[in-house]
């Protein structure tokens, strides 16, 4: 009896799996889902936990350690879900490595001690903005219950079966496009992973958004997932672990004004075709050019090409920087851009160079991350100058050490190691003339400012592999403006600054 009692309640879920996916209307899949869980009747939830929360998109230390977090204690995130409103709290962190002096996990952000910090996600936000509610479990279900033009179908994955339901939603992209969610529900109705796609104007284009859940556990009535997973570009976002959770919670207080840290936090970087500042140069040698205008690039003009050394910013500053270029070196194609690292303030204009016909070089590690992300489809955005010319982007990796020479000049390109803020970081070198030029390792203060009191590890770094490389230089030009504007930037202001100085 027992035996056949166990074959019984095992038929629903072998009936499940053989149901055609056009059999089953998207309402009743949604419907399942949504009472299997305890929604039916969920006006507001809140869940609590812990993890680490991403941030500063663009700014990723490395693929492997993904785009840089705080650590959350004390976190908790209110939904209502009626109003697709919500607010979350949290003591956050990001704490300085104290072996290196240097920040882990990207750049983009200061440290950051334990601070409370809440931030409200408002009905009139943008797509980005209401991730965390559209996302959530319950949000998605809701709104899937809404939706028109709602599809199921069966898919299997990683060798299980599931009901994926997919809609648009009635937010729409600066192409016009609407954004669409994607649910994958389980042979258990229980929705196990849920993926959209968000425009990046840099170098991303549409860019996947995926947020999975497990371990599920009954909270009073409301099945909930205890991990929440999230990915952005392929890339680890958000990894938090829930501990509680209460169903139709009343709203919290609101925050303080100055408490909030609003929603556009965590969305993706600012770049495409935005304006640039006015453009400027300088001859730093003969053949050498330093192009102004915000951030900052050098030309090197070689017998029958140019190296360009960074593309930064967006599509229109690196537009504006090329066409400087060719004013102070005429009748020359750029042959190559130098990309310093992965951070988009630094990379957002190498789809600008790339539409010239340069070749991008980068560090190896970039390798499945560029290829990935430049042929990405770009239906969210409006067409970008790479876009409309229809040209294939060529790419050189480099290891450790990479040398472009001829006749008239040579450009050394290193590898720095050991570097928290970019894995990838790479600095030129022209013997010549003994510049160096670098990004984010020494952004140089303003003339005669005292030195600091605590020394900054990355600086220290950056002067430690100089040595190390043994590279013969007396000028650094930072890709940041120094504090003070376009100045020389010697080698003794790096050492002043490491207490090395005289």
């Amino acid at each position: 009896m027992s035996t056949v009692r166990t074959c019984t309640a095992a038929l629903p879920v072998v009936l499940w799996l053989l149901l055609p996916a056009a059999a089953q209307d998207a309402k009743t899949v949604i419907a399942n889902a949504a009472k299997a869980l305890g929604y039916d009747n969920l006006k507001t939830i809140e869940y609590s936990g812990s993890g680490l929360e991403g941030t500063a998109l663009g700014q990723a230390q490395s693929a492997a350690a993904g785009w840089p977090k705080f650590t959350l204690k004390r976190f908790s995130r209110y939904v209502d879900l009626s109003a697709g409103t919500g607010q979350q709290t949290s003591l956050r962190s990001r704490p300085l490595d104290p072996a290196t002096g240097q920040l882990p996990g990207g750049g983009g952000l200061a440290a950051t001690p334990e601070t409370q910090q809440t931030t409200v996600i408002a009905a009139n936000g943008t797509w980005m903005q209401k991730l965390d509610v559209s996302l959530s479990p319950p949000g998605f279900l809701k709104l899937a219950s809404a939706a028109s033009h709602t599809t199921v179908k069966s898919q299997s994955m990683n060798g299980k079966k599931y009901l994926v339901v997919s809609f648009p939603v009635e937010a729409k992209a600066p192409s016009g496009v609407s954004y669409t969610l994607t649910g994958y529900i389980n042979d258990q109705n229980m929705l196990e992973k849920v993926e959209t796609v968000v425009e990046e104007p840099n170098l991303i284009g549409d860019m996947a958004v995926e947020q999975s859940y497990s371990g599920y556990k009954d909270f009073g009535g409301v099945k909930f997932p205890t991990r929440i997973v999230q990915k952005r570009a392929g890339l680890s976002w958000t990894d938090l672990t829930v501990t509680g959770v209460t169903a139709n919670a009343s709203a919290p207080p609101p925050p303080a004004p100055a408490a909030g840290r609003g929603g556009a936090a965590g969305g993706a970087a600012a770049g495409g075709r935005g304006a640039a500042p006015a453009m400027g140069s300088k001859k730093l040698g003969d053949g050498v050019y330093l192009i102004t205008g915000g951030y900052r690039s050098v030309a090197v003009e070689f017998k029958d090409h140019i190296v360009l050394i960074e593309a930064p910013q967006n599509e229109m500053t690196t537009t504006n920087i090329i066409a400087e270029t060719k004013k102070v070196i005429p009748n020359k194609p750029i042959k190559y851009v130098v990309n310093t690292h992965t951070h988009f303030d630094h990379s957002g204009g190498l789809r600008a160079a790339a539409a010239e016909g340069a070749t991008v070089i980068t560090h190896e590690s970039n390798k499945g991350l560029y290829e990935k992300w430049f042929s990405n489809p770009r239906t969210l955005l409006i067409p970008d100058r790479l876009a409309e010319s229809k040209k294939k982007p060529k790419f050189e990796y480099m290891g450790e050490k990479k040398i472009l020479k001829d006749d008239t000049h040579t450009v050394e390109l290193y590898h720095l190691n050991g570097a928290l803020h970019a894995e990838d970081i790479i600095v030129a070198y022209l013997p010549k003339a003994k510049i160096v030029v670098e990004a984010d390792a020494f952004n140089a203060p303003a003339p005669n400012a005292p030195a600091p009191q605590t020394i900054n590890g990355f600086e220290k770094l950056l002067a430690s592999e100089l040595d190390r490389l043994k590279i013969d230089y007396s000028t650094i030009i930072p890709v940041h403006q120094p504090a003070g504007g376009d100045r020389d930037v010697m080698k003794t202001d790096l050492l002043k600054n490491i207490g090395r100085g005289n």
